[in-house]
């Protein structure tokens, strides 16, 4: 006669004997994602294809709500619009209006993102100490090791020329950006006039560049050793694609409209795989825009609609350890602010140090198979509870005692599954929401499957849609090229 032991043996296979494994679908409830989500699995695991299923389900439930996806690979992205294009002709049109594509790095159109915009509706100094912020977190190596050279040019100096740059503008009005900055730096006759012309609008700037840095008190030396490493810092955004980006005056959305309008804006960096350091500046300074713009919200306000943060493979947000470090605590922080963060990887050791502790702390973790026995071993310590029942051996008579599995091989035998899972097969710990934690690890034997394929060519559809909020290229260059000096600044809010 079967017990129940052998009844859950032919219903769950060869999966360990947990006592709160429960089958389940690739699914988490949406009251229950402001509690963070974690999403790891190997290369060609199926993790993407299900998120994309999620991203999609979760936009058409929830049209009023924004989504912001960042993808390094633009594999993500790829997905997610393959899947809208799949839609009923109806449904599609409608999810397509939605949508923001910014391909970074693009040889021909560029979605423009000025680092300083009054469209970004806050105060030019709360965008100067973003920026600010932002370069010494990508610079957190040299800052450390290097604090006179590194800090005080960053805090310092940076500081007073991004204030100075914002009060200059070209005779349309149009203010200067970040493009400008080492420009100025080096050419001491043009931030002498620029100082001049414009530094009663950012007084403190202009002191400091003409009682401090352009002082005839200080030595050419000193005045070198101030700049240096924050000219080293820009040459990051000298590439033709990123001076057009950043350098124009208008940006081609903002997080403030991508929430107004429930927008879904998806970010790909999959032309920047060969150029690291512009790659990091530019999902940073893109995360940056989208905090700053959630930082507004008031706690636990009814009348804020909940918005979706993907990212996938971000490396500058999850291996940088300042970037790192915000990441670990958004989660905690920002869930009165409606934040719903998702994290995705492909092992644990693609996350920075302190935030491979912190991460443990989403409340969704979504696992798909880890190559790592190590790893997979980490993440049973983390999602299995040690059951002090599981008989190792049964007793050989019947007045002896049966040996119990110790914690270690409990743990080993949830690691060798986890490391042993099929493509698309996964498990799930879920918040049903805030407060209710789903009882059952939910064991999915196979993710949902995906509509057929579809007759519209992926490549035309993301050119329309780029097109849609960008500008070519030379256009955007020929606008930061030909900036001059004027005489009248405009007014700093």
């Amino acid at each position: 006669m079967m017990d129940w032991k052998d009844i859950k043996r032919v219903l769950l296979g060869d999966r360990p004997p947990i006592p709160y494994l429960a089958f389940g679908k690739d699914e988490l409830p949406a009251e229950g994602l402001t509690m963070g989500t974690l999403i790891i699995g190997k290369q060609g695991s199926g993790k993407t294809s299900s998120l994309a299923r999620m991203i999609l389900d979760y936009a058409v439930k929830f049209p009023n709500r924004g989504i912001f996806s960042l993808d390094s690979s633009g594999s993500l992205t790829d997905t997610i619009l393959t899947l809208i294009l799949q839609q009923p002709k109806e449904v599609q049109e409608k999810l397509l209006k939605r949508v923001v594509y910014d391909e970074l790095g693009n040889r021909e159109w560029v979605v423009p993102l000025p680092e300083f915009s009054p469209e970004y509706g806050a105060y030019y100094e709360d965008q100067v100490q973003r920026v600010v912020r932002n370069l010494k977190k990508l610079s957190d190596y040299l800052v450390k090791n290097a604090p006179i050279l590194g800090d005080i040019a960053i805090t310092e100096t940076g500081s007073e020329l991004f204030r100075l740059i914002c009060a200059i503008h070209n005779e349309h009005g149009e203010n200067w950006q970040i493009t400008e900055a080492k420009k100025l730096l080096i050419d001491k006759p043009m931030l002498r006039q620029a100082t001049a012309k414009f530094g009663h609008e950012v007084p403190e700037a202009k002191w400091y560049f003409e009682k401090e840095f352009l002082s005839a008190d200080v030595k050419p030396q000193e005045r070198e050793l101030r700049s240096y490493s924050l000219r080293a810092i820009l040459g990051i955004i000298e590439p033709r694609e990123t001076r057009a980006r950043l350098g124009y005056y208008r940006p081609g959305w903002t997080p403030k409209e991508a929430i107004d309008k429930g927008l879904i804006v998806l970010v790909s960096g999959e032309n920047l795989i060969n150029q690291e350091s512009t790659q990091h500046y530019l999902f940073t300074q893109v995360y940056s825009l989208i905090i700053a713009e959630i930082n507004k919200r008031r706690p636990a306000n009814p009348k804020d609609e909940p918005v979706m943060l993907v990212l996938d493979e971000v490396y500058s947000l999850l291996q940088i350890p300042g970037m790192a470090e915000e990441i670990g605590k958004i989660s905690p922080l920002y869930r009165s602010r409606k934040l719903e963060l998702m994290v995705v990887i492909q092992a644990l050791w693609q996350l920075e140090k302190e935030l491979r502790l912190k991460i443990w702390s989403l409340g969704n973790v979504m696992c798909f198979a880890v190559h790592d026995l190590n790893e997979a071993y980490e993440i049973a310590q983390q999602l299995f509870k040690y059951d002090p029942h599981v008989v190792k051996m049964p007793a050989r008579s019947e007045t002896g005692q049966p040996i119990i599995e110790a914690d270690r091989g409990q743990y080993l035998t949830h690691a060798n599954w986890i490391q042993g899972l099929k493509n698309r097969e996964c498990f799930l710990r879920r918040y049903i929401s805030e407060k209710q934690q789903d009882k059952y690890i939910r064991y999915v034997e196979k993710t949902t499957n995906l509509p057929g394929s579809t007759h519209e060519p992926l490549e035309e559809v993301k050119e329309n849609l780029l097109k849609e909020r960008g500008i070519r290229l030379r256009d955007a260059l020929d606008v930061v090229n030909q900036r001059m000096l004027t005489s009248e600044p405009p007014h700093l809010n």
